[in-house]
């Protein structure tokens, strides 16, 4: 059985907060990919951002297509 996880939610879990809650909009966080490096928001669009949480507790966030890139090299 596959469960779904809310990729939003993590992010605000264990991501670095840009911009702070107003009255009509919810606050942003930012965390990198861990296959290219670039900045991922919480604000954009997270169909194509996996996450994994590793045995050890570490938490990677990392575009589809960057996925091959991901267990290459460190952690960003």
């Amino acid at each position: 059985m596959k469960r779904s996880i809310d990729v939003k939610a993590r992010m605000k879990a264990a991501g670095e907060c840009v911009s702070a809650a107003t009255k009509h909009r919810e606050s942003v966080y930012k965390v990198k990919c861990q296959g290219c490096g670039k900045e991922i928001r919480s604000d954009e669009e997270l169909g194509e951002v996996d996450y994994v949480k590793t045995k050890r507790g570490t938490e990677l966030f990392f575009h589809r297509a960057c996925a091959g890139n991901v267990w290459s090299h460190g952690i960003v």
